[in-house]
């Protein structure tokens, strides 16, 4: 028996938060904002949303987080 009912259950591989930090890292520099904002921590948590709901694709996710 799979013990991951859902994406959401899955740990985030070392790999893949190198894909994350990079979609955010851009998303910063596009928008223009600080890591500490609350603008930032808004736009960490859609990332890991995304990322959660199978999104692994960073230009798939980048397409996804410029249109939020």
């Amino acid at each position: 028996m799979d013990p991951f009912n859902s994406f959401r259950d899955y740990p985030i591989l070392p790999g893949h938060v190198a894909i994350l930090e990079g979609v955010l890292a851009r998303a910063l520099e596009e928008r223009n904002l600080s890591i500490g904002s609350e603008e930032a921590d808004q736009l960490v948590r859609r990332i890991v949303k995304l990322y959660q709901t199978g999104v692994r694709e960073p230009g798939r996710m980048w397409e996804m987080i410029r249109t939020i």
